[in-house]
């Protein structure tokens, strides 16, 4: 009896207290459940630039910038945290991977000198290198073409290590920064500076230098990548599979930022602490206020105005930039990587479509023996005068390109050989009929080359230049047609 009256007391307070009971073996499993998460999560310690706007930058201790919104989605994508180690420069961030206070940066280029302490994933962004001037200094087209002219470049960076390895004898200057090289070019302290498109057109931009230009490319492109120290090389498998996970729409949301990004400015408050310090003077001090508040907005409507003359002048300078990327530097017709895109283009249309065409290789006679008699200055002449007389004798339809040296190519569409003779015939009568006393005389050599039905564009272009080897050996100022 007393053993039942036990057991039901038991049972009552048990019952009792069931609320409580519950609440604190749902709070104990939440607690292990967010202790497993944590542990199952890895933390990572990364530096960046913090001067490299718009690809990363640090602000007040926050990290901005491309580059944070990729560790956002990688974070998204993976059980992968990280944590931010400040830096004041690029250099010290390097020393700070090699020395692991830090084990990851988020954004740069792939190096061998980088590979003996980074692994590296994935490319993340894609971006080009641009050279830029002061407007008083020439176009030059690519890297190659400077000479004795100083070229700034960030310490550190893969184009300095780039320029020194390929460019032995240029005047490279260092800067710690973008900023610094595209003010001591802008003040013309030195000739040009060489560096990321986006970062130093946004530097640009924000700052109103309104006396740069982009007066050529450099052929580095940036492939920008995450870097790893090599203790931690366990997660790049899983550092690539959140890359891979990475959609098309994320990828424009994180290009989208470039077009976005601005810079802020300080809230000017003298107003305000003139009138707390002179209120005894209350009306003079709102009169006071009211001219500064007139006077800068002023000054905000020439900023702004200044901004916008900015953007449109990079407007024309990203418009240069694309066109020196297909054009030749002496004589302004199309280069060879643009030709060949335009090959394969008219052969997907003869697949398809069975649109004739027909290929020119035009190479000027002896021209060795102009270089040697007159010098290179007067053979840069004819070079030029030849692919001018070359264009006016082509039709709009035609795409005429200088492929290299004395050699020119002419691609003409919908064009059967003996249309492409008569375009040859008619250039050659025009070279004859401009004939100066100021240049010396030349001719040339051209040969033939209609698109067959299997012919890819080395085999095409390759027929071509035989018929020109051809007209060659017919005593040159001649023609050859090869079927």
């Amino acid at each position: 009896m007393a053993v039942g009256v036990i057991i039901t007391l038991i049972i009552q307070n048990m019952m009792k207290h069931a609320a409580a009971i519950s609440f604190y073996i749902i709070f104990i499993f939440a607690s292990f459940t967010l202790v497993a998460k944590q542990a199952a999560d890895t933390v990572i310690r990364y530096c960046v630039d913090p001067n490299w706007a718009p690809y990363e930058s640090i602000e007040n201790n926050q990290h901005i910038g491309l580059s944070r919104q990729y560790l956002t989605f990688i974070e998204q994508n993976s059980t992968l945290r990280f944590k931010l180690v400040p830096t004041d420069n690029w250099q010290q961030t390097i020393e700070y991977v090699k020395t692991g206070q830090c084990d990851l940066l988020p954004m740069l280029n792939k190096s061998k000198e980088r590979e003996q302490f980074l692994s590296f994933s994935k490319v993340l962004f894609r971006a080009p290198n641009a050279l830029y001037a002061h407007y008083d200094q020439p176009l030059v087209g690519n890297l190659a073409s400077i000479r004795e002219q100083t070229v700034a470049v960030v310490e550190g960076y893969r184009m300095h290590n780039y320029l020194q390895q390929t460019f032995p004898t240029m005047r490279l200057v260092t800067v710690a920064n973008e900023a610094e090289g595209l003010n001591k070019v802008e003040n013309q302290a030195i000739d040009f500076y060489v560096g990321s498109f986006h970062a130093a057109n946004q530097y640009i931009k924000n700052n109103a230098l309104r006396h740069l230009r982009i007066v050529g490319i450099a052929e580095l492109e940036d492939l920008l990548r995450i870097g790893i120290s090599k203790n931690l090389v366990d997660l790049l498998p899983e550092l690539n599979r959140a890359i891979d996970q990475i959609t098309p729409e994320q990828h424009a949301e994180v290009f989208s930022y470039l077009n976005n990004s601005q810079t802020t400015s300080k809230k000017d408050h003298s107003v305000a602490i003139k009138s707390a310090m002179a209120f005894t003077a209350v009306i003079v001090c709102l009169l006071f206020g009211y001219w500064r508040s007139v006077n800068n907005a002023n000054m905000l409507e020439a900023k702004n105005n200044a901004l916008e003359l900015a953007r449109q002048q990079l407007d024309e300078k990203n418009k240069q930039l694309k066109e020196l990327a297909i054009r030749d530097p002496l004589t302004k017709l199309y280069n060879r990587s643009h030709l060949s895109e335009a090959i394969k283009q008219q052969i997907k249309l003869k697949q398809r479509y069975k649109k004739s065409a027909c290929l020119l290789i035009l190479d000027i006679d002896d021209f060795k023996k102009i270089n040697d008699n007159f010098g290179h200055k007067v053979g840069d002449d004819v070079l030029v005068n030849f692919a001018t007389l070359l264009t006016k004798s082509a039709r709009s339809v035609d795409i005429v390109a200088r492929w290299g040296g004395e050699e020119f190519v002419m691609l003409c569409p919908e064009t059967d050989v003996e249309d492409a003779k008569i375009i040859a015939k008619r250039f050659q009568a025009l070279l004859l009929s401009n004939q100066t006393d100021t240049l010396p005389n030349a001719t040339c050599s051209i040969g033939i080359a209609p698109l067959g039905d299997d012919k890819d564009a080395d085999q095409w272009f390759i027929a071509a230049d035989n018929a020109m080897y051809q007209a060659k050996g017919l005593g040159k100022d001649s023609i050859f047609i090869i079927e």
